[in-house]
């Protein structure tokens, strides 16, 4: 048995003992345990998750929008680089055509970002340092670019299947 879970067990066992103490106690010492349950619990919590589990992590505050793919990735990399994808990411004619539809309503800043991004799967800083522009610069264009893809999509005839 590790430290971490002897130090839950422990924690486990003051928590019972509070827990039936409070049940007990008046209302001043009630409330000064409870305090100190609260606290108890709260380390439970941090050593079960491995994280303090207050305040979320900034991965589980994405927006619907952040966490969906605008553009398949695969379909993405084959139409940056189509010499170099073998054939279970070959790219038809018409799917082609349709990120072509899809990328045509970006500026010519906003392509070339998107492109090395999705495309080349270059890092935000590479992107960025491919385009001499600060890394919130490309971030910005980048959400830009996929907002204006998601419109697209939801608005053309071409984009549909």
């Amino acid at each position: 048995m590790n430290i971490v879970d002897e130090l839950l067990r422990e924690y486990r066992q003051t928590r019972s003992v509070l827990m039936a103490a409070r049940l007990q106690a008046d209302e001043e010492d009630g409330r000064l345990m409870g305090s100190m349950l609260s606290d108890v619990q709260l380390a439970i919590d941090w050593m079960e998750k491995g994280h303090n589990p207050g305040p979320r992590r900034g991965i589980h505050r994405r927006s619907g929008r952040q966490r969906t793919i605008t553009v398949d990735p695969l379909h993405m990399q084959s139409y940056a680089q189509p010499a170099a994808c073998g054939s279970p990411t070959t790219l038809s004619d018409h799917e082609r055509f349709q990120i072509d539809d899809a990328l045509s309503t970006l500026s010519d800043r906003e392509k070339q970002a998107y492109i090395l991004r999705y495309g080349l799967c270059f890092s935000i800083g590479q992107v960025a340092q491919e385009m001499v522009i600060s890394r919130s610069s490309v971030q910005k264009m980048l959400e830009r670019a996929d907002q204006k893809i998601a419109d697209s999509k939801a608005s053309s005839l071409f984009l549909v299947g």
